[in-house]
C-alpha cells in the first residue's frame, strides 16, 4: 500500500519516546500455570525471575483503545495512514480482482522491563466463586493467582519510523495520543483489567524526533547519545482531533465504615492472626497498605444488582452477562456459547492508613445444644476499624463504557443500597462488618456532572458546580435512569425473557 517508488519508501524522520511506566494498580500478565502447584496462574518472567511486559501485551491494548476514538480532523488522508502507523490488512485490487494484504505497523514498543537494581515485587491473591442464589462459597472453586504489586516502574521505549510517504503532522498526533492516554493514569493493560488491575501511568517523559536530513540528527541515532538533541514532548492533553465514541458513565463515592472491614486474607504465619484483611504495596512502594480490591466490590455489586433485577420481575443471571461479563462453565456442553467482556469496570482502591486502625477480636464456635465452647474451635481475625469518625475511609469508583439508561439506573439503585448500609462488602457480614455509610458521591452521564452529599441526615443533590442544596431537575434525571430500569424489565418481560425458577 506505500508508494511503489523507493522514493516513498525512503525513512526521512524517526521519532523516540522514553519513559517509566509506572503501575498504579497490581498487573496480571499470565505466563501459564505453576510448575510447582503453588499458584493457578503464575506472572510472566524473565531468565533472571523478574516480571516483565511484552509489547504485544500494550501494542495490543493500545490499538484497540485507539479504535473507539473518532478522527474529527481535515486530513482527506487519514485512513491510509492510520493504517500505516498501527499496521493490519487491507484490499488491494490487481488485474479487477481485490487481493488482501498485510501492512507492518510503523511504531515499535520494546519489552518493559525491571530496571536493573529494582526488584519487583510479586505476590499471591486468593480467588474464590461465590454461589449466587446461597452467597456461599462454591466447593472446589477456590484459586490463586500471582500478581505484580503496584509502584514498580518498568522501563519504557517506544519508536516511530516516519516515511517519505507518511503524512508527518497525522504521524504526530498518533504518537501525542498514545503519549496523553498512557499519561493520564486510567489506561490498563493485562487481565482483569475490569476489576482494577493493570493500572498504569507513564512518567518521567523523554521524546525526540531525529531529522535524517541533518547529519548531527544520525549521529546521534547511531550513537544513542541524545544529550544535544532538542526535546520535542510537552505535557499534552488529548490532540483535538481525536473524540471518544462512546458515552461513559461514572461514579466516584465515598464511605465511611460504621463499625469494621474485613476482606480475607490468610498470611501462612502460625504466630498471624487466622485472617487478617487484605493488604498491598501502596504507590510510592514505601509499605503494605489495606486496599479494597475491585473483585470484591465487582462481586457485591453484581449480587445485588441481579436481585434488583429478580425482584422487579426480570432474569438478572441473563440481563447481566453483557454489562459484567460471562464465560460458560461449560466449554464443551453442545449449547457453548462465546464468552462475553463486560463493560462495567471497579477500581480497586487504598484506604488511607491514617483512617483505620486494626485490632485482633477473638471468636468461638458454641454448640448449640449444651451452650458450651467447641473443643479446637477458638479462631481470631484482625478486621480494620475507623477511627476518624465522619471522614471518608472507603472509595468506590465504577464507570460503564457505552451504556445504556437502564444500566445507569441500575448502578444508581446500587449505590443507594450501599449509600444507606443496606449492602455489605467483604466477609464476616453475618456479625456486621462490611456497613458502609455514604458522604459523597460524584456521578457523571453525557455532559453532566452531579454531586451527592451528606448533610447530617439531609441528602444534598445538586449540579458540579453550583452551590450545595437539592436540585429538582437533577433528581428527576436520576429518576428517570431508575424508570428506564424498569420499564426495560418491563420490555423484556413482553418478549418472553421472564424469571427462570432458579433465579430467585
Amino acid at each position: 500500500m506505500l508508494n511503489k517508488s523507493l522514493e516513498g519508501a525512503a525513512i526521512v524522520k524517526r521519532m523516540l519516546l522514553k519513559a517509566k511506566l509506572r503501575l498504579i494498580s497490581p498487573l496480571i500478565i499470565g505466563g501459564g500455570r505453576s510448575l510447582y502447584g503453588d499458584s493457578d496462574v503464575i506472572v510472566l518472567k524473565d531468565e533472571n525471575g523478574q516480571p516483565f511486559i511484552p509489547s504485544s501485551s500494550i501494542t495490543g491494548a493500545l490499538k484497540h483503545a485507539f479504535d473507539e476514538y473518532e478522527y474529527k480532523g481535515g486530513a482527506s488522508d487519514y485512513k491510509k495512514n492510520k493504517l500505516w502507523f498501527w499496521g493490519g490488512e487491507y484490499q488491494l485490487k490487481e488485474d479487477g480482482e481485490y487481493i488482501k494484504r498485510s501492512c507492518q505497523s510503523a511504531f515499535v514498543i520494546a519489552d518493559m522491563m525491571v530496571p536493573e537494581g529494582c526488584r519487583a515485587p510479586v505476590t499471591i491473591r486468593d480467588g474464590i466463586k461465590i454461589n449466587r442464589k446461597t452467597g456461599i462459597v462454591e466447593t472446589h472453586k477456590k484459586f490463586d493467582f500471582e500478581i505484580v504489586e503496584p509502584g514498580i516502574a518498568f522501563d519504557f521505549k517506544m519508536e516511530v519510523v516516519i516515511r517519505k510517504a507518511f503524512n508527518i503532522e497525522l504521524f504526530r498526533s498518533f504518537f501525542n495520543w498514545i503519549t496523553a492516554i498512557l499519561s493520564g493514569g486510567e489506561f490498563a493493560i493485562g487481565a482483569r483489567t475490569g476489576q482494577g488491575f493493570g493500572c498504569c501511568k507513564l512518567e518521567d517523559l523523554t521524546a525526540y524526533e531525529f531529522d535524517y536530513r541533518k547529519p548531527e540528527h544520525i549521529i546521534a541515532w547511531l550513537s544513542a547519545d541524545h544529550s544535544n538533541m532538542p526535546l520535542v514532548y510537552d505535557p499534552l492533553q488529548l490532540p483535538r482531533a481525536f473524540h471518544p465514541q462512546h458515552k461513559q458513565f461514572h461514579i466516584k463515592a465515598e464511605f465511611n465504615i460504621k463499625n469494621a472491614l474485613i476482606v480475607g486474607s490468610y498470611s501462612g504465619n502460625p504466630q498471624a492472626p487466622d485472617k487478617v484483611h487484605i493488604k498491598s504495596r501502596n504507590h510510592n512502594q514505601s509499605k503494605d497498605i489495606a486496599i479494597l480490591p475491585g473483585t470484591s466490590l465487582r462481586g457485591a455489586i453484581r449480587s445485588r444488582a441481579e436481585r434488583i433485577i429478580n425482584t422487579l420481575g426480570g432474569n438478572g443471571l441473563d440481563e447481566l452477562k453483557e454489562l459484567f461479563g460471562w464465560v460458560d462453565d461449560k466449554p464443551g456442553s453442545p449449547e457453548h456459547k462465546e464468552a462475553i467482556r463486560g463493560r462495567i469496570k471497579i477500581e480497586e482502591k487504598q484506604i488511607a492508613g491514617e483512617s483505620y486502625c486494626e485490632e485482633i477480636q477473638y471468636r468461638t464456635r458454641i454448640d448449640r445444644f449444651t451452650g458450651g465452647v467447641i473443643n479446637n474451635a477458638l479462631f481470631d481475625s484482625m478486621p480494620i476499624w475507623s477511627k476518624e469518625g465522619n471522614k471518608s475511609m472507603v472509595t468506590l469508583e465504577l464507570s460503564i463504557k457505552d451504556y445504556k439508561d437502564w444500566e445507569a439506573g441500575l448502578m444508581l439503585l446500587v449505590l443507594k443500597d450501599l449509600w444507606n448500609g443496606d449492602l455489605a462488602i467483604g466477609g464476616e457480614k453475618n456479625v456486621g462488618r462490611g456497613v458502609l455509610r455514604g458522604l459523597s458521591a460524584n456521578i457523571s452521564m453525557e455532559d453532566v456532572k452531579i454531586e451527592m452529599k451528606r448533610d447530617g441526615e439531609q441528602l444534598l443533590i445538586y449540579r458540579q458546580g453550583d452551590k450545595p442544596g437539592w436540585d429538582e431537575k437533577i433528581a428527576d434525571m436520576l429518576e428517570k435512569k431508575v424508570s428506564s430500569l424498569i420499564k426495560h424489565i418491563a420490555n423484556s418481560k413482553e418478549t418472553g425473557n421472564e424469571v427462570k425458577p432458579d433465579a430467585e
